[in-house]
């Protein structure tokens, strides 16, 4: 692989967040904003709210996104429309002291992003072998069938994470990138999205939901979610039917993202809806949706706001 390949594939792929571009002509082309929103596991005991699994439990979980992202430029608008998809294996590993060590694995990943006016600008399947010019689909391919390790507390709570580096060894050894300095670059850039911080911070905000309730129809509470996407959330039992229960959550969400190109702040609300079964404490199925408006700022033009808005909607359900 060229350099020159190795510098595109950074600058207009790697870059979940924002299209770099220092020359003014960037007003007119997009920034790209995915939201990889992690989906977990969401469950509870008869009579307390809270994670009940046991060692060997498995289970699949499919994950379908969009995200729509409109940015008024100069007067005119450019909106970037994000799909995703993801299938994940979640199993089990180890019950110790309260806390459960939950290993997953992507097992397929699919990730479109067009524009009305640009056209597609990124088309990713997983499931497809990409062939040796292909950068972008050798790293995510990287992805799959390597396991992270969540260990969680029986609230939700996510005490750590394993096996991020290896992670993303496994997606720069996949690509083949070999110059040091390019690897440097492409780790850095996979940190961003990928790390300890940012992983960890996804899988809680679909985790960390319970607080010290009974399992009773119109039980409420609280809970904070802090890093690049802070929200304050209330939950309630929506309703118990037979062996499973609905939990409804309302969020006010605030949301910060800096690269080297561009620093993305936008806020809004999201509601959620997750359906539970009573007996094994797994989710069945759920959604989120909401909105946050903000700007987008530009690291060469530090005076120049973008407004941004950031429509997304997500529909999860367990598959095995």
């Amino acid at each position: 692989m060229t350099n020159v390949n190795i510098k595109y594939f950074l600058s207009k792929k790697i870059s979940f967040f924002a299209q770099e571009n220092r020359n003014p002509v960037f007003m007119k082309k997009p920034l790209i904003f995915i939201l990889v929103l992690i989906l977990s596991i969401t469950g509870f005991s008869q009579t307390t709210l809270q994670y009940n699994l046991n060692v060997g439990d498995s289970f699949a979980i499919r994950q379908d996104s969009e995200q729509i992202i409109t940015q008024d430029i100069s007067g005119e608008q450019q909106t970037i429309i994000n799909n995703i998809s993801a299938e994940m294996f979640f199993i089990v590993t180890k019950v110790e002291n309260n806390l459960f060590y939950i290993e997953m694995k992507y097992q397929t990943l699919k990730m479109k992003t067009n524009s009305p006016s640009l056209g597609v600008l990124m088309d990713m399947d997983t499931s497809i072998t990409p062939d040796s010019t292909d950068v972008q689909g050798r790293i995510f391919q990287g992805l799959i069938n390597s396991p992270i390790t969540m260990v969680m507390q029986k609230n939700g709570k996510i005490n750590a994470l394993e096996g991020t580096e290896i992670l993303i060894d496994n997606m720069i050894k996949n690509a083949g990138i070999t110059n040091t300095n390019t690897i440097k670059q492409v780790r850095t850039s996979l940190n961003q999205q990928w790390g300890d911080n940012q992983l960890l911070g996804n899988f809680e905000q679909i985790t960390y939901i319970y607080g010290d309730n009974n399992a009773k129809v119109g039980d409420n509470w609280k809970n904070e979610y802090t890093g690049k996407m802070k929200s304050k959330n209330k939950w309630n039992i929506a309703s118990i039917i037979n062996e499973s229960t609905t939990i409804a959550g309302t969020s006010e969400v605030e949301m910060e993202n800096t690269n080297a190109s561009a620093t993305i702040m936008v806020s809004g609300s999201q509601k959620t809806m997750i359906t539970v079964n009573n007996k094994t404490g797994l989710m069945l199925e759920g959604n989120t949706e909401g909105i946050c408006k903000g700007n987008t700022l530009i690291s060469t033009m530090p005076d120049t706001k973008i407004p941004t808005s950031i429509k997304f909607k997500n529909n999860y359900k367990i598959i095995k």
